[in-house]
């Protein structure tokens, strides 16, 4: 297994994929996708891309004036899932996020992963909140850096 960066176009086909099958292409492209603060990270399998995760520059709501980078459209296909692809995908953007002088990566995640998130240090904030088409989430925190 490998993890390296991808172009954003890699991460939109396993975003459409796992995250939004059926839907229009136009939910698949968030905003800051093509900035080159941006990074798109890609999981891949004897040369096949399983899985991908991508880091925006983005304030968090929840702490307004840090520095941060927030996750999105994290996915693993399915054949591949069950193997620390998505531990592996998160670990290399937090790393990059340090390595960037980030202070925190946070996230919106679905319900059913709050424990994945909580395994690696994140913090739900707040009360659960629903998102129309993808359901109810939490918001996710994790401080990168010591002095916060």
């Amino acid at each position: 297994m490998d993890i390296r960066d991808i172009s954003v176009s890699e991460a939109r086909s396993v975003r459409q994929a796992v995250l939004r099958p059926g839907r229009p292409e136009s939910e698949l492209i968030y905003p800051s996708d093509d900035s080159e603060l941006s990074v798109h990270l890609g999981a891949f399998e004897r040369g096949n891309l399983v899985g991908v995760a991508t880091f925006l520059p983005e304030e968090c709501p929840s702490h307004e004036g840090s520095s941060a980078w927030r996750l999105r459209g994290m996915a693993v296909v399915l054949p591949a899932r069950g193997r620390g692809l998505g531990s592996q995908l998160l670990s290399h953007g937090i790393n990059r996020a340090l390595r960037a002088g980030m202070e925190l990566v946070w996230c919106k995640g679905r319900v059913p992963a709050r424990s994945f998130y909580e395994r690696h240090g994140f913090s739900a904030i707040g009360d659960e909140f629903f998102i129309p088409i993808t359901g109810p989430h939490y918001l996710f925190v994790l401080h990168v850096r010591a002095d916060n």
